[in-house]
């Protein structure tokens, strides 16, 4: 039997990674470098499959293998840029992409990957510049415009974002390209304040193209976003007539259904639907998770946020709704390792540290829940829950005065449970309390202007 070149295994590999199977596509490479141990696009892919498997010492060391065989070589570059971004590390980041650049000025993904970089670090001048770096050579490149719009959106420059958009619109050589920036363009203006005009954005997409399933759902986005509420729910179910066979659009119809806790079952089939239609889509089975809580079924739920570990073992989210069922249910181990989890990726989410410091609130430590509710408050000045669960631990001990202030700035922040102010025993003796009573009254009153 013939053996295979190293030029077939890498080809192997290469099929094999773009399937996900990396540890597959790893024992190919491997066995290519076996077959030619000096060869740099061999040994760059073995770096490629380390880092897929987040082998960071080793995938750098074969990048720079790889740099050593061939010095002008873009991709190792690259590789080692995306172990720096792995390690969080903002100079050898920046370093590895600007010499990547400096090594092919005509890779495009270099610019692209710098750009977000500094969009990401909240510098988006710096991002401007690095995409006009290379749009200043090529200003018909729809796909860099387009890169460079996004960038910004998601850096909330949108006045900069919607002008790359329009020159993307003018650039754009095919119709795919031309809606997805007629829809960023529109999105833009929406988060510009420009209601009337991103409506007229969506609806000309729409009518050049029903079947494309991003503007319907952001016009729906777009129509709850400024309080039409029944425009919103309209505007994605013409989506799904238009889209039937999109899993995106039952999931946004659903997630509107449940945020306004109405045709719950709907809901849930809708978001059953698109888990169907996209089983490896995280943002669905999240979902389907809440659809089955808002029916009364933890179980389901349960099963759905442990469907999305099993594709992301590091969710945030997954683990936080987990930890929310498991000390429900008493189980307040399993609880507390899910709420660690979640701050470990997501350290700053006032919902996770308010449900974390309710573990020790129940358990009367106090000390400790006050300090990760003032993480909390920290992260969100605005955060209600973790102000009034503030306001408990002061009235616990007596601090009245300071439980007063804590639950005037949970009212300002829009509390409304006045019946757990009403029945919870650490508030019994300020029943008679004036102070007390107006700011129940200001919640009454904000709950009943907020159902008007």
């Amino acid at each position: 039997m013939r053996a295979m070149d190293y030029d077939e295994y890498l080809e192997q590999g290469e099929t094999l990674a773009s399937e996900g199977l990396v540890e597959e596509a790893l024992s190919r490479f491997e066995q290519a470098l076996e077959a030619a141990p000096e060869n740099p696009e061999v040994i760059e892919a073995v770096g490629r499959a380390l880092l897929n498997l987040r082998r960071l010492e080793e995938a750098e060391a074969s990048f720079l293998d790889a740099l050593e065989l061939d010095p002008e070589w873009v991709a190792p570059r690259m590789g080692l840029a995306m172990v720096a971004l792995a390690r969080d590390e903002p100079f050898k980041i920046v370093h590895h992409l600007e010499r990547a650049i400096e090594a092919d000025s005509g890779y495009p993904d270099a610019y692209v990957e710098l750009g977000r970089y500094y969009g990401f670090m909240g510098e988006p001048a710096l991002a401007k510049a690095t995409f006009e770096r290379w749009t200043a050579r090529l200003p018909e490149d729809a796909d860099m415009l387009i890169n460079a719009g996004l960038t910004l959106f998601d850096a909330a420059d949108y006045a900069e974002a919607l002008e790359f958009f329009e020159k993307a619109i003018e650039a754009a050589a095919d119709e795919v390209q031309k809606c997805g920036a007629r829809t960023f363009r529109a999105n833009a203006l929406d988060m510009l304040g420009r209601y009337a005009e991103a409506v007229a954005a969506y609806e000309e997409v729409i009518e050049g193209a029903s079947e494309w399933w991003e503007a319907h759902a952001n016009l729906g986005i777009c129509h709850a976003r400024n309080g039409d509420l029944e425009k919103a729910e309209a505007a994605f179910r013409r989506g799904l007539e238009d889209c039937p066979g999109s899993p995106e659009i039952r999931d946004e119809l659903a997630a509107h259904l449940l945020a306004l806790r109405k045709n719950l079952p709907e809901a849930l089939r809708l978001s059953e639907e698109a888990v169907a239609l996209g089983r490896d889509e995280i943002r669905h089975l999240m979902t389907l998770g809440e659809a089955r809580l808002a029916l009364e079924d933890e179980a389901g739920a349960a099963e759905a946020y442990d469907a999305v570990l099993a594709l992301d073992p590091e969710n945030p989210e997954a683990h936080l709704e987990l930890g929310i069922i498991n000390e429900r249910r008493g189980e307040l181990e399993r609880a507390e390792e899910h709420f660690v989890e979640s701050l470990k990726a997501d350290p700053a989410n006032p919902r996770a540290l308010y449900s974390y410091a309710s573990l020790y609130y129940t358990a009367d430590d106090l000390e400790v829940a006050e300090e990760i509710l003032e993480r909390a408050v920290a992260a969100d000045a605005r955060y209600s829950p973790a102000l009034s669960a503030l306001a408990s631990i002061q009235a616990r001990r007596g601090e009245y005065g300071d439980a007063l202030d804590y639950i005037e700035k949970a009212v300002e922040a829009g509390e409304s449970d006045v019946e757990h102010f009403r029945s919870a025993l650490e508030f019994a003796p300020l029943h008679a309390d004036p102070r007390f009573r107006t700011l129940l009254s200001r919640m009454v009153g904000d709950r009943s202007n907020g159902q008007g």
